[in-house]
Order: C-alpha cells, then structure tokens, then sequence
C-alpha cells in the first residue's frame, strides 16, 4: 500500500502522515522500554499471533491516546502486529461509524478508547482470542458433551466461564492439550511427554465427576451439578432482582411513548426532562450492578 511505514516489523503506519506522522516516534518509545500507562495491568492474551487493526483520522481528538495505547500493547507481547489506517488518506479497511474504531483479529470492533477501564479492554482482547480461535468448536462440543452424559451445567456465570474457556485454550496453546487451569501442569521434553505427566488433566479432567457429586461443582468451577446452579441463581435474583425490574420499568416507559413521541419532544420541545428522569434512574441502577 503506498504510503505504508513499518515501525519495527510489527507495526504499520497506513499512511505515515498527517496524524500518523508523528506516531513513529511514540510507537518505537515504547518498544524501545518506554512507559506501559495504559496496558501495564491489564491482560494480553497473545500465546497466539493477534492483528489489532485501528483505524483513526487527523480530526480525532482522542485517536492520539489511541495510537499510544497501540504502541503498549505490540510493546507488551511479541505476537502482537498492529496496522493503523488514517481515513483522511486512505479508504477505510472495514465498515467504522466513528474513529478511533477496534477491530481485534477480524472478529471484535468497538469504537472509542476505554481510558478509564482498562478491564473492559482487557475482556475485549480475550474476546476476540476465543472468537478466532481454530479449536474453540472442538473445545465448546467436547465440555458440552461431557456435561450432557453426566447431567451437568457449566458456570452460570458468563464472564467466569469465557475466563475458564480462555484459559483452556490457552493450555492448547501452550502444551497442546486443554488442560485444566487450575491444576499444575508438570512440563517435560516435549508434547507428548508432558501429556503422559498430565494425561489425568486434560479437561475435562478424571477428577471433575466426583468433584461436582462432592461439592456441586468441580475444582475450577467449570461445571456445577443442577442444584448448585439453580441455588446460585436464586441467590443471584434475590440479590440483584429489583435491578431487572427498574430497567423493565425504563425499557416499558420508552416503549410506551415509542421513539416517534421521544423525537417529537425533541423537535417540539419538552425532551430534557423526559431524558433526564431515564438518565437518572440508568445511574442509580449502575451504582448497583455487580461486577460479574
């Protein structure tokens, strides 16, 4: 592509102008050791290669933080490649509705910069490394089968289950077999080897039947039996019911007037109040909203 710069093999500057004119600098800085900000707490989940693709323009006040927050994580891991397109030069690589615009191994886009949650970028890359991963069906097809012959659940809880699933793929990644996560894996020579070391591991492991009969649920908590789920999420309800509720009350407010009265009050007056009063209720609910 003309125009194209390469910064230290694994970064490309599409064009390397305007913006992108100075992004040469501040990338190398932090591949040359300069301060991690942004990214210095947070997980990369690159045991395999991960394209980042960021696409940014020169009248993005923020796209600058972007293009930094870039440059920490090629700095971060090694099987990072990153390619920056600035749309004031060049026609977009994919469909963006505003810059900077993500998109994570093909597969996970969002735009703007989570500045203040780096957590919720965190989740975004292991997102994106599940989604693309070439075993994530065999994976998914053989804890279901499992869980199915033996009548159990997996964790209710989505955000622990996509964790356990990307640290299983994780050990296919790194010793060829998913192992189970929370069990030491005892490395030797090769592959093969290391299987014969941990072959009572490999999840789902020789040890999870009698775990889930024992204690509801096995060791790392992939699997639950029926009434360990049905008790969690009673517990879940009865904690956080009234939350699905107040957004019940919200959703049905907006649905009662429609979108037709919202954009009339708009056009005619008499919206601020109306939005306000939406607004303020979404705030008091978020305050309250557990964090898994």
């Amino acid at each position: 592509m003309s125009g194209e710069l390469v910064v230290a093999g694994r970064v490309y500057l599409i064009p390397a102008k305007g913006l992108l004119g100075n992004a040469e600098e501040i990338i190398l800085g932090k591949l040359n050791g300069g301060e991690l900000k942004y990214v210095k707490d947070i997980e990369i989940p690159c045991t395999r290669p991960m394209l980042i693709e960021l696409v940014v323009d020169d009248d993005c006040e923020i796209c600058p933080y972007a293009v930094e927050l870039i440059g920490e994580m090629v700095a971060k891991c090694d099987n990072v490649t990153a390619k920056i397109y600035n749309i004031t030069y060049v026609k977009e690589p994919f469909e963006v509705s505003g810059t900077p615009t993500f998109m994570v191994n093909g597969v996970v886009k969002w735009t703007g910069i989570p500045l203040g949650n780096m957590k919720i970028l965190e989740d975004r890359l292991i997102d994106a490394y599940i989604r693309s991963h070439p075993e994530l069906n065999n994976l998914i097809a053989r804890l279901k089968g499992f869980a199915d012959q033996h009548g159990f659940r997996r964790n209710p809880n989505n955000r622990a289950f996509t964790r356990l699933i990307y640290r299983l793929l994780s050990n296919i990644d790194k010793y060829g077999y998913p192992y189970c996560p929370c069990r030491p894996v005892k490395v030797a020579g090769t592959t093969q080897e290391t299987y014969e070391l941990n072959k009572d591991k490999v999840c789902p492991c020789v040890y999870a039947t009698s775990e889930v009969k024992l204690k509801g649920r096995c060791l790392c908590g992939l699997f639950w039996s029926e009434q360990e789920v049905d008790k969690y999420i009673n517990e879940r309800l009865e904690k956080y019911g009234w939350i699905v509720e107040e957004l019940k009350k919200v959703v049905d407010e907006i649905s009662r007037d429609n979108f037709r009265e919202i954009g009339s009050r708009i056009v005619m007056g008499g919206s601020r109040e109306y939005i306000e009063s939406i607004i303020r209720t979404l705030e008091r609910i978020y305050a309250y909203l557990p964090e898994d």
